[in-house]
């Protein structure tokens, strides 16, 4: 994968882009009862939006895609909500729709807690999936790296590759010392 493939985010980066989502869920007139966030990616994104958006009410849950060789299997909800949703209004947040299966996944099983309305926000979309959010902010057409996983990305790389330097680099310039 080239360096014209990769989108590394700074902190900078990802906080604006949130500010600009809560900015378009406000101007929209939505207001949840509920922000339920998608782990772990969403974790980040939805305290940020649980601060601009004066949302306290936080729920999250937990959706696995498991792999074998060549084979990917529908994502599954491997940790739900166990309080009551009944009647509740809800924004669903994660970080990005890269195939949209997770988000079609997550706006399912909340449906069947008999929320009164769903509506999903995430700053970063792929022009690939299979659903848009009702809220979001960029299309994206890279891979995306989050300022949160850059250590865990780099794990997968080969150190000497361009990427693993991108991520070092980008590392490098936001970091506080």
């Amino acid at each position: 994968m080239g360096r014209e493939e990769l989108l590394v985010l700074t902190w900078d980066d990802l906080f604006w882009d949130v500010y600009e989502l809560a900015r378009i869920i406000e101007k929209s007139g939505y207001k949840a009862d509920l922000l339920v966030v998608i782990a772990r990616g969403g974790w980040v994104v939805g305290r940020i939006l649980s601060d601009l958006l004066s949302l306290k009410s936080v729920a999250g849950i937990t959706i696995k895609s498991y792999e074998g060789i060549n084979v990917k299997k529908t994502p599954k909800v491997t940790q739900g909500i166990d309080t009551s949703l009944k009647g509740k209004s809800v924004l669903l947040v994660d970080d990005i729709v890269d195939s949209g299966e997770t988000l079609e996944t997550a706006l399912r099983y909340l449906r069947t807690k008999e929320i009164s309305i769903v509506k999903s926000a995430v700053p970063y979309v792929k022009p690939k999936a299979s659903i848009k959010p009702d809220y979001y902010v960029k299309i994206i057409d890279k891979w995306v790296v989050f300022p949160y996983e850059y250590k865990e990305t780099l794990e997968l790389l080969n150190p000497d590759s361009e990427i693993a330097k991108t991520i070092v680099e980008t590392a490098k310039f936001n970091s506080l010392s």
